[in-house]
């Protein structure tokens, strides 16, 4: 009993407590505080981050995939061993089958009257391009490319720009008219230069009126150029009687433009040579002919027909339609040959200085007219 009394009384105590407690603590109050957050402005300032970036090249044109195996034939206005336009569209040819593998055909000394159905033949045979290299068949060319619109036709030194299929491509006219025209006027000691070139066409006879041009430059107007024409680019026999008659008349500077005919000059010079009459220049057209003669052939000016037909063969990988093109000294299609020591040190700096001035800004030159619409 004594035992469950005082747990009565423990309960008892602890809810009295309890109570009093209760009575005793404030009533809690509900305030609301408003809280004031400051908030500093953000700046946004935009930073250009430069920084290198790789990016990788666009892949370069492979002609080779465009033109391998593809087929090429050219006509030629004389053999290909005539050491001049004729041999430098051979190299043409097999810097096409070098370089890009490609089939090639030629047929050489084709006469203008058979150009045409020669040309037709290559177009039936399958020949996906057909080239005629020469001023002379631009009539021929011209039709036949409209026969075949689905074959690609080249003529080296034709000026149609008219036929989808048709590409004409040529040396730009002037710059070694120009050239070799200075270096002739400084060389003379007659002061007569003699030109035996094999047919006159338009782009050599702008060649020779810058030549004229280039010693009037000099100061130079009482030079006496004269111009004789073969009738043919393989008749050596011809430019051989040219030349001696030239030589009588007292000119002691000859530029020969008659490919195969051109060693007939130098035969005639050369028995000058063997007289003792060596005050006499010889000066090379379309290839470097010094190693015909060393004593007295001077590299000249080099016409790089392998130049052309490369340039018109990208063209054509490239799917570019046909028209007219012109390339010369300013994109490597011609260059000036060596001298073989064989002209005073003066002059050749000249011409050198001259020729990197030109390079540099064809327009310090003002009175040199380059023809590219020829």
């Amino acid at each position: 009993m004594k035992n469950k009394s005082i747990v009565v009384l423990m309960t008892l105590l602890v809810a009295f407590s309890i109570l009093m407690a209760s009575c005793a603590a404030p009533t809690p109050e509900v305030v609301t505080v408003q809280e004031t957050v400051v908030v500093e402005k953000e700046v946004v300032e935009t930073v250009v981050v430069e920084k290198e970036v790789m990016v990788e090249p666009e892949g370069e044109f492979d002609y080779v995939a465009a033109l391998k195996g593809k087929k090429l034939a050219s006509i030629l206005s004389g053999p290909v061993n005539d050491g001049g336009w004729n041999t430098n569209a051979y190299l043409g040819l097999i810097n096409a089958r070098d370089k890009f593998q490609m089939d090639i055909a030629y047929t050489e000394s084709v006469k203008v009257e058979d150009a045409e159905q020669i040309l037709r033949d290559y177009a039936e045979a399958g020949y996906d391009i057909v080239m005629a290299h020469g001023y002379e068949y631009a009539d021929q060319i011209a039709a036949v490319a409209r026969e075949y619109p689905d074959v690609k036709f080249i003529q080296t030194n034709g000026a149609e720009g008219g036929i989808d299929n048709l590409y004409t491509v040529t040396l730009s006219a002037g710059e070694g008219g120009y050239f070799m025209g200075r270096l002739a006027c400084e060389l003379t000691k007659t002061k007569k230069i003699q030109w035996i070139i094999a047919e006159q066409f338009p782009i050599m006879d702008h060649h020779v009126l810058m030549a004229k041009q280039a010693c009037e430059d000099l100061g130079m107007t009482d030079i006496e150029w004269s111009e004789s024409y073969v009738g043919s680019w393989g008749d050596p026999a011809k430019v051989k009687e040219l030349t001696k008659a030239a030589l009588e008349q007292g000119a002691d500077i000859l530029i020969t433009v008659a490919d195969a005919g051109d060693p007939g000059a130098i035969e005639a010079i050369q028995e000058e040579y063997d007289k003792g009459n060596t005050d006499i220049y010889y000066i090379s057209w379309s290839k470097d002919r010094n190693n015909l003669a060393p004593e007295f052939a001077i590299g000249g000016w080099e016409e790089m027909v392998d130049q052309e037909v490369e340039y018109v063969l990208k063209q054509i990988a490239e799917g570019n339609p046909g028209g007219h093109f012109s390339i010369g000294l300013l994109e490597g299609a011609n260059r000036i040959n060596p001298f073989y020591g064989l002209v005073p040190a003066e002059v050749e700096q000249d011409i050198v200085d001259l020729e990197r001035q030109y390079l540099e800004d064809p327009a310090s030159i003002p009175n040199l007219v380059v023809r590219t619409d020829l």
